[in-house]
């Protein structure tokens, strides 16, 4: 399966900020493995940013579509959005020169996970009650670990 590999148009070029197309770049060096595991200390130090402002470019793409991020096993997966890197070869330059860029996040809220407050109270005292079985267990091995270790005592005061 041969992937067509994705390119930043001039157009996009001269629209995004400097830091945010070095990101950008950073991503589509690593659109061979489909998605980029995000390492923040290091895209930082590839970057030659701080966390924050690598934070605020990964947000300013996502704002754009041109990055998809999702979590897989506690960790973040950046994925490069052909269709959307696409049209902007259909931008008329003039459109782009004329304008004001994209303008760069002011918050990241790309990697915040919302929690769930919801649950039901059947949910949270099934919870409950799974909570004090196990501890219930560990109640019950701790005897047992305890009595067995008190039986041994007993076999190494013979006197054979």
């Amino acid at each position: 399966m041969d992937k067509k590999r994705i390119y930043p148009s001039t157009q996009l070029v001269v629209a995004l900020d400097s830091k945010t197309l070095k990101v950008a770049m950073w991503i589509l060096g690593w659109q061979n493995q489909g998605s980029v595991k995000y390492y923040p200390k290091q895209f930082a130090k590839a970057c030659k940013m701080t966390e924050e402002e690598v934070g605020l470019c990964i947000q300013t793409l996502v704002n754009c579509k041109l990055i998809d991020v999702s979590l897989v096993d506690q960790t973040w997966m950046l994925t490069p959005n052909a269709e959307q890197f696409q049209k902007y070869y259909e931008v008329p330059m003039s459109k782009v020169l004329e304008g004001n860029g994209i303008p760069m996040a002011k918050e990241v809220t790309w990697n915040v996970v919302e929690t769930k407050d919801d649950e039901s109270d059947e949910e949270l005292k099934r919870q409950i009650l799974m909570l004090q079985a196990k501890l219930n267990e560990r109640q019950q091995m701790k005897k047992c670990v305890v009595s067995m270790a008190a039986s041994t005592n007993d076999v190494d005061d013979l006197p054979f």
